[in-house]
C-alpha cells in the first residue's frame, strides 16, 4: 500500500477506532504510540547488477510496556500525527508504506499493510511480512541481467 492510499483510508474513516494486527494475530494494544514517521530514499543494486531507486514511508509504532495506560487509537489521532509530520517533511505519496514495530515479545520488523478491514465502527490494519526476493528473477527481459 502506498502512503497516499493509507492516508486516504484514514481520512475516509474518521471517528473510528484504529487497530493494528500482527501476522501472528496479536492485536497491538496498551500504551501505543506512533513515535516517528520516516521518509526513506533507497538507492540499491541487486545481485544481477541492476540499479533501483525507490521511496519508502515507515511509520514506527511503540508500546510503552512499563505503563498500565491503554491508549485509545482513533483514525483522527493517527491523521493528526500525519498532519504534524507533513508540515515538516513532504510525503512521497507513491512510496510504499511500512509499519515498524517491536517489543519484548516481538522482534522489530518492518511490516507491510496486507489488507485493511473497514467496518462502521473501526479500521483494522492487517500487517504482513513480505519475503525477500531476487529482483532479476522477477524480470522477463534479458536486459535486466541475471541472478547471482
Amino acid at each position: 500500500m502506498n502512503t497516499q492510499n493509507f492516508i486516504d483510508t484514514l481520512v475516509s474513516n474518521t471517528n473510528k477506532d484504529l487497530f493494528f494486527i500482527l501476522p501472528d494475530d496479536t492485536r497491538l494494544s496498551g500504551d501505543l504510540h506512533i513515535t516517528e514517521i520516516q521518509n526513506h530514499k533507497v538507492d540499491s543494486v541487486d545481485c544481477g547488477g541492476n540499479e533501483h531507486q525507490y521511496d519508502e514511508t515507515v511509520v514506527q509504532l511503540w508500546i510503552n510496556e512499563t505503563s498500565s495506560d491503554v491508549a485509545e487509537w482513533r483514525t483522527e489521532k493517527a491523521l493528526k500525527i500525519f498532519e504534524i509530520v507533513g508540515k515538516k517533511i513532504e510525503y512521497r505519496n507513491d512510496a510504499e508504506l511500512f509499519i515498524e514495530f517491536g517489543d519484548s515479545s516481538h522482534p522489530t520488523v518492518r511490516y507491510s499493510v496486507g489488507r485493511i478491514v473497514e467496518t462502521s465502527q473501526d479500521v483494522t490494519i492487517m500487517l504482513t511480512v513480505k519475503p525477500t526476493v531476487c529482483k532479476p528473477s522477477l524480470s522477463k527481459t534479458e536486459e535486466m541481467g541475471v541472478c547471482c
